[in-house]
């Protein structure tokens, strides 16, 4: 019996690993598809897909294990199909995020400068634009620190850069406004089977 439950033990540590390079690898795909890296993280994606397989010369024995483990598989299934069809809107040159990365490239060359071309109503468009990304990123940072001290107490580990859980929060964002047609979205950091978590709620208004 002990070497059953040790065994469990040791699957469950692996299901661990695995949902976290899930979520580390999600990260990274948003930050190439927006052009904050240049290389596509093939490496860590057929890491994955090797964990994956492992499991199938591997009987899992608990019942919440199996259904664990479909869960994650189902979910990284979906995450291909989801990088899959970017991939190829980028080799076509119809991916929506492309015009964000040539807007990105121009705000590098001249970060913070307002164009003398505008008029004075875009001007102040585009400067209550920025105000309002510095307003969400405050926002974002706050959440960041939280779920960093979270991780902490629970004596997790593994470095998260917090640009890379910025726009994964964004994207998260922004699917969720457009899934429940709401407003705004909260983000609150709990704690489950001694793990830290960020959680998305939306924002019904009033």
């Amino acid at each position: 019996m002990a070497r059953v439950e040790k065994a469990d033990r040791s699957v469950a540590d692996r299901l661990d690993e695995l949902e976290q390079r899930m979520f580390l690898l999600k990260i990274e795909y948003e930050k190439y598809f927006t052009g904050i890296e240049r290389k596509e993280p093939l490496r860590d994606r057929q890491e994955i897909q090797r964990m994956l397989r492992d499991f199938i010369d591997e009987p899992i024995r608990s019942a919440q294990q199996r259904f664990r483990h479909q869960s994650l598989k189902s979910r990284f299934q979906s995450l291909e199909l989801y990088w899959t069809r970017n991939l190829i809107q980028m080799e076509r040159g119809t991916h929506n995020k492309l015009k964000f990365r040539a807007d990105l490239k121009e705000q590098r060359a001249a970060p913070g400068a307002v164009p003398e071309t505008l008029s004075a109503e875009q001007q102040q468009v585009l400067r209550e634009r920025q105000e309002q990304l510095e307003r969400e990123d405050r926002a974002y940072r706050l959440v960041f620190e939280k779920y960093m001290e979270a991780r902490k107490q629970c004596g997790q580990a593994g470095e998260i850069s917090y640009d890379a859980m910025r726009d994964a929060l964004r994207n998260q964002v922004r699917q969720i406004k457009a899934t429940y047609n709401v407003p705004s979205v909260k983000f609150r950091i709990v704690v489950e089977n001694g793990k830290a978590k960020v959680k998305a709620v939306p924002q019904q208004p009033g």
